[in-house]
C-alpha cells in the first residue's frame, strides 16, 4: 500500500471534517425555518471553489506573509488590502453567486447561515493545503480555530447581506459595512498572529469575540424572521410563504410570504418584534464602540 495514502486521508479529514461540523453546528442556529441542506451544501461547495482565484491573487504577496514580524508595516497593508480584501471578497462572491437569488433566502437568517457555509468550505479546503503542507498539528489546530474564524467574518458579511437583500435602499451601504468589518477584523488577526505581536492565546480570545459579536447579529436576525412566531405546520400551510405543491416542485402559484409585499418584495416585520427587541437593534446599529 501507499504509504502517503493514509496520510492524506487522514489530513483530508482533519481539514473537512471539522469544517462540516462547523457547518452543522450554525445550521442549527435557524430555529425558526430552516435552509434546504442541499443550497446549504452548494453554499459550502462555492466556498471551496472560491480559494482558487484567492490563492493565485495573494500569491504574489506570500513573500511578505513568510517573512512575518521582519517587515511589519509591509505586513500590515498585506494583512489588510490583500487578503483580507481578497478572502472575504472572494466568500461573499460565492454567496452571493450560489443563494442569494434563490427564493429559500426569504429573511436575514439565511444571509448569515449560507455565508457560514461558504466560508467555511473557504476554511476548510485552506486548511487541507496548510496541513500537507505543515503537518497534521497545524491541521488540527486550523480546524477548530482557524475554521471558527472565517465562519465568524463570514457570518457578519451574511447578517448585512441579508439585510440588504429586504433593504434596497440602504443595500449598498450595507453590504459595505459588512465586508468592510469582516476585512479589518480578518486582516487584524492576521497582521497580530503572522507578525507575532500577540501570543497564540490571544489570538483564540480574538475569534471567540468574533464569535461573540456574530452571535449577537445572530440573535438580532432570529428577532426580525417573519417565522419565528409560527409554528411550522401553519407557516408550511397554505396561504405562507410556500407553494401550496412545496417549496420546490408542482404547477401551483407561490403564496406570499408574511412580510412580503404583492410585488414579492420583503419587509422586515414590525408588529412581531417586541418594542424592546426593536430598541435594542437600534442601539446597537448606533453604538460607535462596536466593530465596522
Amino acid at each position: 500500500m501507499n504509504p502517503v495514502a493514509p496520510g492524506f486521508l487522514a489530513l483530508t479529514l482533519v481539514s473537512l471534517g471539522p469544517g462540516l461540523l462547523w457547518v452543522w453546528f450554525f445550521y442549527r442556529k435557524d430555529r425558526a425555518e430552516p435552509e434546504p441542506k442541499a443550497l446549504v451544501t452548494k453554499a459550502f461547495l462555492f466556498g471551496v471553489a472560491s480559494v482558487f482565484p484567492a490563492a493565485i491573487l495573494e500569491a504574489p504577496f506570500r513573500r511578505v506573509i513568510t517573512t512575518g514580524r521582519r517587515d511589519l508595516l509591509a505586513l500590515l497593508v498585506v494583512s489588510v488590502l490583500v487578503v483580507g480584501v481578497v478572502e472575504e471578497i472572494s466568500k461573499f462572491v460565492a454567496v452571493k453567486v450560489a443563494a442569494y437569488d434563490n427564493a429559500e433566502f426569504d429573511e436575514v437568517m439565511d444571509g448569515i447561515v449560507y455565508a457560514v457555509a461558504a466560508g467555511l468550505g473557504f476554511a476548510a479546503t485552506e486548511n487541507l493545503f496548510y496541513a500537507t503542507t505543515y503537518g497534521l498539528a497545524v491541521g488540527v489546530f486550523r480546524a477548530f480555530i482557524t475554521d471558527l474564524a472565517h465562519a465568524s467574518f463570514s457570518g457578519i458579511v451574511g447578517y448585512y447581506l441579508g439585510r440588504a437583500k429586504f433593504d434596497a435602499r440602504h443595500a449598498t451601504g450595507l453590504v459595505a459595512r459588512g465586508i468592510g468589518t469582516a476585512i479589518i477584523l480578518h486582516g487584524a488577526y492576521d497582521f497580530l498572529i503572522i507578525g507575532s505581536i500577540v501570543p497564540p492565546a490571544f489570538g483564540i480570545f480574538m475569534v471567540l469575540a468574533t464569535y461573540a459579536y456574530l452571535s449577537r447579529r445572530i440573535d438580532q436576525a432570529r428577532k426580525l424572521s417573519p417565522f419565528r412566531r409560527r409554528p411550522r405546520a401553519a407557516r408550511e400551510g397554505p396561504g405562507v410563504g410556500r407553494s401550496v405543491m412545496g417549496s420546490h416542485g408542482g404547477s401551483a402559484s407561490p403564496v406570499r410570504a408574511a412580510g412580503m409585499t404583492p410585488s414579492g418584495e420583503f419587509e422586515c416585520p414590525q408588529s412581531p418584534v417586541p418594542a424592546s427587541a426593536q430598541s435594542e437593534e437600534a442601539v446597537t446599529e448606533a453604538d460607535p464602540s462596536g466593530p465596522g
